[in-house]
């Protein structure tokens, strides 16, 4: 095994590199994904597919969509022709036609946050058969998990809400029915490559999330607080992809995840992360000046950790 010798050294900064614009997704790049899930669905049989979003759980429907419900949950129902159609609650109805790829709008209010008005002239069923789920046909569900496990069906486990599951099931039949999710993030998924236009969309979040680290690790010092740290990691308006953490010391008090007035102090464990849609950034260590200041049982920190890291 080849072994690499760390030495501890001062370098230059790193530079920032968020280009400070945001990067669009082209209309042909939409199209080209819309073709890739078309293809997609060919190889895989499928007559018709229903992908599942909500705002935890919108990559899927966002791919083609371009944008994620935030509070409410949502469908797109696409066509092995091509023919798109939304399923949209109360707050999001108005959004189908923003949509980047041309889809028709069903409005199902089960989907609208409690206590919202609810029509009351159809049921689920007949509404999603409006939408174009139809009998007889091969159907695919998307969610947003790939079910990896040896010992379940994982084309029969579905991590979309049951009475959605069901009311499908209901129009297409159970024999009918798989989990598709990995025909964009499973092996080969449409997902999982990425032309020029996506990458420099992506890099753009990716960037501004490293840029918000670096700018936290140069505010660590004794006595700042994790609200600080926090403020240099969240930035731009932009919407965060996980649980941003500025914690100094214990983690967790009291089930709290997120940034407090707790302060950084010598010796205290720092974890740092942020993550936008397009990438995350973490970095994690010690508040000390030198190796003299760790605890004694990790003085050889730097030998056993950061340099074979």
């Amino acid at each position: 095994m080849k072994q690499i010798k760390a030495v501890l050294k001062q370098v230059s900064a790193p530079q920032k590199d968020c280009a400070g614009t945001p990067v669009g997704l082209s209309d042909e790049t939409i199209a080209e994904r819309k073709q890739k899930v078309l293809a997609a669905m060919k190889a895989r049989g499928l007559d018709q597919l229903i992908v599942y979003g909500d705002v935890e759980h919108g990559g899927n429907f966002e791919y083609l969509v371009g944008y994620f419900t935030r509070f409410e949950e949502a469908l797109l129902v696409l066509n092995a022709n091509g023919k798109a159609t939304l399923v949209l609650g109360n707050e999001n109805l108005n959004k189908a036609a923003k949509a980047r790829i041309e889809a028709a709008a069903v409005h199902v209010s089960l989907f609208s946050l409690p206590n919202q008005p609810h029509r009351h002239d159809k049921s689920l069923k007949t509404l999603l058969q409006e939408a174009g789920i139809a009998e007889g046909q091969r159907t695919g569900l998307v969610g947003w998990k790939l079910f990896t496990s040896p010992l379940e069906d994982n084309r029969q486990s579905y991590d979309i809400p049951s009475y959605v599951v069901e009311a499908v099931k209901a129009i297409v039949g159970e024999a009918q029915l798989s989990n598709e999710t990995g025909l964009f993030i499973g092996e080969n998924g449409v997902r999982t490559t990425n032309n020029a236009n996506e990458i420099a969309h992506y890099e753009y979040a990716a960037a501004l999330a490293s840029d918000g680290v670096l700018d936290a690790m140069d505010k660590l010092e004794l006595g700042v607080s994790e609200l600080e740290l926090g403020d240099a990691l969240v930035r731009k308006g932009q919407h965060t992809s996980i649980v941003t953490i500025a914690s100094s010391g214990p983690r967790f008090i009291k089930a709290n995840m997120f940034p407090t007035a707790n302060t950084v102090k010598l010796g205290d464990p720092i974890s740092l992360t942020v993550g936008y849609r397009g990438g995350s950034s973490s970095r994690a260590g010690v508040a000390v000046h030198n190796a003299d200041e760790l605890p004694e049982a990790q003085r050889d920190y730097l030998e056993r950790v950061a340099g074979p890291y």
